[in-house]
């Protein structure tokens, strides 16, 4: 199984691209889209989504992970085995946070190189090709080079910040709800927020937090908008109280 995570929104060639790259490839593949939405050329952002989303995707699944504003650099491209799932996508910490909830973890440089590749489209010209490759169960000698865990350019396991605003509103953090099971409260743009279960925990037009259904804690509003309500962006922090 194929799962495609990028920021590279709907519109435009270049996810059907992808999926018809891996097609003429795999002919049995249908590729799921499992974020195409990440914030744009936020690599940070992504390292924590990417970590949160793939938790519940099953063993030996291959993710296709591209946010790569330095595409076409001298960045290396990798592959990342953890936890029984294969990371295929740039060197450049979109991995950091899968690695440190893993397990376990193997790194592997891609060495493969087709005759055209785009400079700055290497999500379908190279990392597709290599997802096709694991799932054809190929000798990986042949595209990969075994090597050392790259230095983290992300080095907390969580992160108290907004990473990501669904299309609600809602306004996801980095920070995993299992770490933090002690939490009562939390500061947010001058607010001091409860913490609830579920929505209807509280009254119409009320701020509050709560574990979302990808474990992270997650600030709304009942029935309204949390981003407008707050005035929130990408990378606002949040404090917590215990």
């Amino acid at each position: 199984m194929l799962y495609l995570f990028t920021d590279f929104g709907w519109q435009g060639p270049y996810v059907g691209q992808m999926k018809s790259k891996v097609s003429e490839q795999v002919r049995y593949c249908q590729p799921i889209d499992l974020m195409h939405d990440v914030p744009a050329f936020n690599v940070k952002a992504g390292s924590y989504l990417l970590a949160a989303v793939s938790r519940y995707l099953p063993p030996d699944c291959v993710v296709a992970a591209i946010v790569d504003p330095q595409v076409g650099s001298d960045q290396r491209a990798l592959v990342l085995r953890a936890d029984y799932r294969w990371f295929v996508g740039p060197d450049n910490g979109l991995f950091d946070v899968v690695a440190q909830h893993a397990s376990s973890c193997h790194w592997y440089e891609i060495t493969f190189r087709p005759a055209h590749v785009s400079r700055s489209f290497h999500g379908r010209d190279i990392f597709i090709p290599v997802a096709g490759k694991l799932l054809l169960e190929e000798s990986c000698d042949s595209f990969l080079s075994p090597i050392s865990c790259p230095e983290p350019r992300f080095n907390d396991a969580d992160l108290n910040e907004i990473i990501y605003i669904d299309q609600f509103g809602n306004l996801m953090t980095g920070l995993r709800a299992s770490e933090v099971d002690g939490l009562v409260s939390i500061h947010f743009a001058g607010q001091l927020l409860s913490r609830a279960t579920t929505f209807s925990d509280v009254d119409t037009g009320t701020a509050f937090f709560y574990e979302n259904s990808q474990g992270l804690i997650e600030i709304a509003v009942n029935c309204g908008n949390a981003q407008a309500h707050f005035s929130a962006t990408i990378g606002d922090s949040i404090a917590l109280v215990f």
